[in-house]
């Protein structure tokens, strides 16, 4: 891998981000919502710790420590984040109109991310024991059933930055699969010992594929917010999946167990998922220029097959 493959295209100039050692936003708001936004991945820590120190894996003494630990781990990474900012934030810099971008937009794909990536996490923990309690199936039977959930991503996550690039509008691709996935999980809450157990299978797979379609219109969005600080864009958005599953799952838990807790888990991955799309339709922004690199050179070929253009060369001539 090392040997043979190349950070940019052939042509292609490597943008690097100001600084590794945190986020660069241009305008102050930003800053202020990059805060907020990554408090939850040092929360989702602590509720983790929580659950560990319940079941008796730490005393509470050790919880605290571990509690004080993450507010340094915040702490210093906000600290970092100033230090990428300061100039910023200081007034002593301001960035073109050109050359800013919103926050939001990062935001919004750290939600979409969790309700996608964080959901099929969470599912992927729990469909086995489901489909064994619901159709009385061995644990065998419901596993193999289970990976089919699991075996979708081949290609569904794919597919969806394949429809992302074939609609034309990454922004539509984003949130109608995201509302399909909310609608599919909705059905999926129905589903009980009485159901038709191949009927079943086909509704997990379907609910898959919108899961992990939409996984990948994430990440076809991802590059294009603030190409020199992709990774750091990347990494974020990232995370959020594992703040998803570890914050559903610990929900799940919280939840009487059998048919009356796995509907209310379905329902709220259901009802998660339509809210992030009416978000993604009412707050994400199409991309400038996301499909500009397939007519790269059309403007140049049009001006040079254009009638005056023709007639001048024929005057030249």
């Amino acid at each position: 891998y090392y040997f043979n493959v190349q950070d940019t295209p052939p042509g292609k100039v490597y943008q690097k981000p100001k600084s590794a050692r945190g986020m660069e936003v241009t305008t102050k708001k930003d800053f202020w919502f990059l805060m907020v936004m990554n408090a939850p991945l040092s929360i989702i820590l602590g509720v983790l710790a929580w659950r560990l120190n319940k079941v008796g894996f730490f005393s509470q003494n050790v919880l605290y420590i571990v509690w004080a630990g993450l507010l340094g781990l915040y702490l210093f990474q906000a600290y970092n984040c100033w230090a990428v900012n300061k100039d910023l934030l200081a007034g002593r810099k301001r960035y073109p109109p050109e050359d800013r971008f919103n926050f939001s937009q990062v935001a919004i794909l750290e939600l979409t991310y969790v309700v996608n990536f964080g959901s099929e996490l969470a599912v992927v923990s729990m469909l086995p024991a489901f489909f064994e309690g619901t159709f009385g199936l061995s644990k065998q039977a419901a596993g193999m059933i289970a990976a089919s959930y699991a075996f979708m991503n081949l290609m569904s996550r794919p597919g969806g930055g394949l429809i992302s690039d074939k609609l034309g509008s990454r922004k539509m691709t984003m949130a109608v699969l995201t509302f399909c996935m909310g609608i599919g999980y909705l059905i999926f809450s129905t589903v009980t010992g009485g159901w038709w157990l191949p009927g079943a299978v086909l509704l997990t797979m379907a609910c898959s594929f919108f899961v992990q379609a939409g996984e990948g219109s994430t990440f076809a969005i991802v590059p294009l917010v603030k190409r020199r600080i992709t990774g750091q864009v990347a990494g974020n958005v990232g995370a959020y999946g594992n703040v998803g599953a570890v914050a559903y799952l610990t929900i799940f838990s919280l939840l009487p167990a059998g048919d009356v807790g796995n509907r209310i888990f379905f329902q709220m991955l259901g009802v998660t998922a339509l809210i992030v799309a009416f978000l993604c339709f009412l707050v994400l922004k199409e991309p400038k220029g996301s499909f500009a690199e397939l007519h790269e050179g059309e403007e140049e070929y049009a001006t040079a097959a254009s009638p005056a253009a023709m007639e001048t060369g024929d005057v030249m001539n």
